[in-house]
C-alpha cells in the first residue's frame, strides 16, 4: 500500500502543472486591461503572446486578436454603431448567447466566454452614436465570468479616457 501511495506522489510530481511561460500584456492594441483578468481568461500554458491590431475606430472599427503560440485565443471588436441598442441584445444577436448577466445599467453584457459593452457617445459637441466592444474567448483560451467582467469594464474604461466619441460633422 505504501509504495503505490509513493507512486501516485512521484506520479503526481512529475507530470507538473501547466504554466503560463509568457508574459501577460498590461496593454491590448493601446488600450490599458486588467492583466490578472486576461490572464484567467488566456490557456493555462503556452510560451508566447501576440497581440495584433487591425483597423482603427477612427474608420469605424477595430479588431484587436491575442493569439498565444499559434492559437487565437482572444479578440476585441470596436466598433461604431447607431445610438441605442443595449449590450444584452448585442451579446444576444452576434454571438446567440441567450444565458448572461447585465451591469452597469444594461451597457454591459457578459458571459464566462464574451463581453459587450457600450461607450453612449452624447451631447452637443459629438455625433451621436454608441462604441460597441465586443470581447470573445476562442478555445484554448479559457472561461471565467468574474474574469471577463473585469477584462471588459477595465478596457472600457481605458478606451473612454482616450475620449473615442468624434465631434459632430
Amino acid at each position: 500500500m505504501s509504495l503505490f501511495a509513493a507512486a501516485a506522489t512521484v506520479a503526481g510530481c512529475s507530470s507538473g502543472e501547466p504554466k503560463q511561460e509568457f508574459s501577460v500584456p498590461k496593454a491590448l492594441c493601446g488600450v490599458s486591461v486588467p492583466a490578472d483578468a486576461l490572464s484567467r481568461l488566456l490557456p493555462a500554458s503556452g510560451e508566447r503572446v501576440t497581440v495584433a491590431p487591425t483597423g482603427s475606430l477612427d474608420d469605424g472599427s477595430a479588431l484587436c486578436e491575442v493569439t498565444v503560440d499559434a492559437d487565437t485565443v482572444l479578440v476585441i471588436s470596436d466598433e461604431r454603431i447607431d445610438a441605442g441598442g443595449s449590450a444584452h441584445d448585442i451579446l444576444r444577436s452576434r454571438l446567440s448567447l441567450q444565458m448572461q448577466k447585465s451591469a452597469d445599467g444594461d451597457s454591459l453584457a457578459y458571459t464566462g466566454q464574451a463581453a459587450v459593452s457600450l461607450i453612449k457617445c452624447r451631447g452637443a459637441a459629438v455625433r451621436e452614436e454608441d462604441i460597441s466592444i465586443l470581447i470573445k474567448v476562442l478555445k484554448p483560451g479559457r472561461q471565467d465570468e468574474a474574469a471577463m467582467k473585469k477584462l471588459i469594464r477595465g478596457y472600457t474604461d481605458s478606451l473612454k479616457e482616450r475620449r473615442p466619441c468624434k465631434a459632430a460633422s
